[in-house]
């Protein structure tokens, strides 16, 4: 389903410039969003109240995750947040981490963010259970990040877990999901009879013979002989219908003034599409985790508080011996006709030029495993000082982490039948198979084995205290953290001086100065420790005299931020130091000149001066709320500055200079800007509650400085360009004769023919070349995510709605699904209906089949160089919650029944039979049918 996205998204950001509001639980309970805006929110090293915060970030409750049923948080977190792009990498039970951009590309080097559980930084979020979190919260601005110095320049994402509360009585839950899985999309592909008619085509255009006779034709198109004609449908083979995904939770929530404690029980189970296994001598891709979590906060005596938390995981997959990508790209481009899955004796089938059968590496070649186990614990005292001034206060916290993983595989090799086409005494073709390999045992293998440790030492002070129309807040706290990983000579080490210091004056203006003077072990000594600073403010304009009498809005609040923040990911190591070894190739002859001997060699040149990317941020933002708080609006601008991006001098070191690898320095630059939008209205219509809202997001950015490889023309440039910019050629058509050809500029890239693609010369040199190629199309991250839902409920029962897009994306179509017959590739659909011939010179599609590599047609272009905005109905739920009379006789506090619906439909802008989000190249993208129950005791 094609549409135009860009006018669609634009209509969109002008006329709801969208938040994420969640879904509506119940007929009279809308979504958490709506809670006071004074409550308390998560930021660096600790909670604010959401008045006095003056950083940009964002937030989204456990709740709402839970609305959409997926085996990962990072894929549930999806459209959920302003000012974070993510796009689904695939839906592989167990590796389907997406990709997350926070505000965009900040560097042209390494973007990745920051994750913290609880204080506790981690690797990834996708394996805590929603059921354990109370909210994440995204940290955007220098105000927010400033803490973190250092690490905090691209971006953190803060899971904050549940906590108990107090209760006359414990608070027991139950949650249970059970969902069928499918693929979005498949790809089609030819069937044998039309890839070998369209083979004979490719091969005529080549100037060769066709290689399948008119018999063979009429045998494929018959299928007279499944063995001797075969026709293979290889997703058929390898896939099912539907796959499994389930999970469970048990919650225990409750306490007095003395002890809360919050504990829970998870267990999920995700299993993949591949049929036909049995997870004995073979393995279907599955997923199975337990997460458990107690929190307990006591206080010991009137002045002395301990906060303590205990969580992990426990995760299981397995997994075919052949990797996700290699057996999807075999599915793809294998051709129908290549073999029968299977000789008549049920024999795996195979070639010398194609051993790997699909299904054979599946079902005989054993199983990977692989069991991982993670472990978090934190304590936090904290002692109030009152006695020496009152609100001031003193704390230690102590927290840990560890993941170990290790691997149990049981492996084989088969014998397979080589299919072998001979003629009979009456001319008439016939199969006969030869065994190729011999059949094993299964070995067992039980390393590599991982594990890192991480261990967190914090102290410091708080202070909080009122003085008449004043407000005094502030936090000063040394912290020390180090993470060893298994194998590695040296640790990752990081200190950290950080504090946060608040004022507020007749609780309507707030300011705060936050920085971090932070060092990490990766650079020369004295060039470890950077300062971090950061100044913002806040003015509520609806607590002034003048503004009381507006009656309209009852909110509003604007903020403004300043800033420095570092990124210290992509720095290679302690590459201060210059480091010697043996490299291929480079060496010496001895003696008679026969025998070569590695050298000695200068490796990757030392830099002394290396270090982290400095980024200054500035952020306003505004706030408010209207028409008794129905309405809800607030809006981000930005602008930042990333410098001291590391570049490879060596496109502009001289080759005289005799260094082999460039020195790495300090020297790029990148500008990055956007825009964040959100809104929200609720109402009430008799017994029927609604809600519409979303989110907008722009983020868009510019190489300033790269020091890349000089380029003759000034439009080759990738200065003043995004980061990831695809640059290619510019197709005009394609040739359509030999005329054409000749009054064309030249072509020197291969020989062309009819039907191949024609280029636009650029700087009209009469050549078309290298120096022709420009800016095509975008990036493969969007600038532009969006995100809208809507929802009704009435007397028990709610149905609601969740779109998300994304926008001024492209992708890159290649590879062999893209090319046809090269290589014996299968031809995708797209293909097969729009390739050129002389009849439809003025309505192909596609260039002309052709079996060679094609280094014309297949170059970078705009013609495979495709936009890829799309927009999907991410998640649909229809519930109903019984009535208080009806729980009430069952002493139950509530009982809700749901089915809900992921990733049903999808709107793009591609006219190729792929999924926009991951191009169908390897494990697809998945739609979710679920029913569920949540119970309260």
């Amino acid at each position: 389903m094609n549409f135009q996205l860009n006018r669609i998204f634009l209509l969109m950001g002008l006329a709801l410039p969208l938040s994420v509001i969640a879904q509506v639980n119940d007929s009279t309970k809308l979504s958490d969003s709506l809670k006071n805006i004074n409550e308390k929110v998560s930021v660096a090293y600790g909670r604010q109240n959401k008045d006095q915060v003056t950083s940009a970030m964002a937030s989204v409750s456990g709740n709402e995750l839970r609305t959409t049923h997926t085996a990962s948080l990072s894929n549930s977190l999806i459209g959920r947040l302003t000012g974070v792009s993510i796009l689904n990498n695939g839906g592989a039970p167990g590796f389907d981490d997406p990709s997350f951009a926070i505000r965009g590309m900040h560097t042209t080097a390494n973007n990745g963010y920051l994750v913290l559980v609880d204080g506790i930084q981690i690797n990834s979020l996708s394996y805590i259970a929603v059921d354990e979190i109370e909210s994440v919260t995204v940290l955007k601005d220098a105000a927010a990040l400033a803490m973190y110095g250092v690490r905090g320049g691209n971006g953190a994402l803060l899971v904050t877990t549940k906590r108990g509360k107090v209760s006359d009585k414990i608070n027991i839950s139950f949650n249970a999901r059970y969902g069928l899985q499918s693929p979005v999309l498949l790809p089609e592909f030819a069937n044998s009879y039309d890839y070998a008619r369209l083979h004979n085509v490719a091969r005529t255009n080549d100037g060769l013979p066709p290689i399948y006779t008119e018999k063979q034709l009429n045998g494929y198109k018959e299928g007279t002989d499944p063995y001797l004609y075969p026709s293979v449908n290889w997703y058929g083979e390898i896939l099912r219908k539907n796959a499994v995904l389930q999970d469970y939770a048990l919650t225990f929530n409750g306490g007095n003034d003395k002890v809360k404690y919050f504990l829970m029980v998870g267990y999920m189970a995700n299993e993949g599409l591949y049929a036909n296994t049995n997870q004995e001598t073979n393995s279907n891709i599955n997923f199975k985790r337990i997460n458990f979590r107690g929190n307990i906060d006591l206080n010991i005596t009137k002045n002395l508080s301990a906060a303590i938390g205990l969580g992990g995981n426990i995760q299981d997959r397995m997994f075919p011996t052949i990797s996700t990508e290699d057996l999807w790209k075999s599915m793809a481009s294998y051709a129908p006709n290549l073999y029968s899955v299977r000789s008549p004796d049920g024999q795996i089938t195979g070639s010398a030029n194609y051993p790997i059968n699909p299904v054979g590496y599946l079902l005989e070649k054993g199983y990977f495993s692989r069991h991982d186990r993670n472990i978090q614990s934190s304590v936090r005292v904290n002692q109030k000082l009152d006695v020496l001034t009152r609100g001031l206060s003193v704390f230690g916290s102590l927290l840990f982490d560890n993941e170990f993983n290790n691997r149990y595989d049981k492996t084989r090799d088969y014998a397979y039948a080589e299919p072998i086409v001979g003629t009979n005494t009456d001319g008439e073709p016939y199969v006969y198979y030869l065994q190729r390999g011999l059949n094993t045992d299964l070995t067992v293998r039980t390393d590599p084995n991982y594990e890192n440790n991480r261990v967190i030492l914090q102290a410091g002070f708080d202070y909080n205290r009122k003085f008449n129309n004043s407000e005094l807040s502030g936090m000063l706290m040394y912290q020390q953290d180090k993470y060893t990983v298994l194998g590695n000579q040296s640790a990752f080490a990081m200190q950290n001086l950080a504090g946060r210091f608040n004022y507020g004056f007749k609780d309507k203006y707030f300011a705060e100065f936050s920085f971090s003077y932070s060092g990490i072990e990766n650079y020369a000594p004295g060039k470890r420790f950077g300062f971090f600073p950061a100044l913002s403010g806040g003015w509520l304009i609806h607590k002034e005299g003048f503004w009381k009498e507006n009656s309209a809005i009852n909110y509003l609040k604007l903020r403004a931020s300043a800033g420095l923040v570092g990124n210290d990911k992509g720095s290679p190591r302690f590459n201060y130091n210059q480091y010697w070894g043996t490299q291929t190739g480079q060496g010496y002859y001895f003696g008679t000149g026969t025998s070569f001997y590695n050298a000695l060699v200068q490796l990757g040149t030392a830099n002394p001066d290396i270090t982290w990317e400095k980024g200054m941020i500035y952020n306003l933002g505004i706030e408010a709320k209207a028409f008794n708080s129905k309405l809800s609006f607030g809006a981000d601008i930005y602008r930042e500055m990333r410098s001291d991006i590391l570049v490879d001098m060596g496109n502009a070191t001289p080759a005289m200079s005799g260094i082999a690898d460039g020195m790495r320095q300090n020297k790029g630059k990148v500008l990055s800007y956007g825009t964040e939008l959100f809104t929200m209205f609720n109402d009430r219509v008799g017994a029927v509650d609604y809600y519409i809202g979303g989110q907008f997001s722009f983020a868009r950015n510019k190489v300033k400085a790269n020091y890349d490889i000089p380029r003759k023309e000034a439009y080759s440039s990738r200065l003043n360009r995004p980061v990831g910019q695809f640059f290619g050629l510019e197709a005009i058509g394609f040739f359509k004769n030999e005329s054409d050809i000749i009054s064309s500029p030249q072509q020197t890239f291969s020989v062309v023919r009819p039907g191949d693609l024609k280029y636009k010369d650029q700087n009209n040199d009469g050549i078309i070349d290298v120096n022709d190629e420009v800016a095509v199309g975008r990036h493969i991250y969007p600038e532009i995510t969006y995100a809208f839902n809507t929802g009704i409920g009435y007397k028990g029962f709610n149905l609601d709605f969740f779109f998300q897009g994304v926008a001024h994306r492209s992708v890159l179509l290649s590879g062999a699904m893209f090319q046809p017959f090269v290589n014996n590739n299968n031809i995708i659909k797209w293909a097969s209906e729009g390739y050129w011939t002389p009849e439809n010179p003025n309505s192909a599609t596609f260039p002309r089949l052709t079996t060679e590599v094609s280094a014309n047609n297949y170059r970078t272009s705009d013609f495979w160089v495709r936009s890829a905005n799309f927009l999907r109905l991410r998640n649909v739920e229809l519930g109903y919650t019984l009535p208080k009379s009806v729980t009430a006789k069952l002493r139950l506090q509530s009982v809700k029944v749901f089915v809900s619906g992921l990733n049903l439909l999808t709107w793009d802008d591609l006219d190729v039979n792929v999924d926009p989000e991951t191009l169908s190249a390897g494990y697809p993208n998945i739609k979710t049918y679920t029913a569920g129950l949540s119970v309260k005791f």
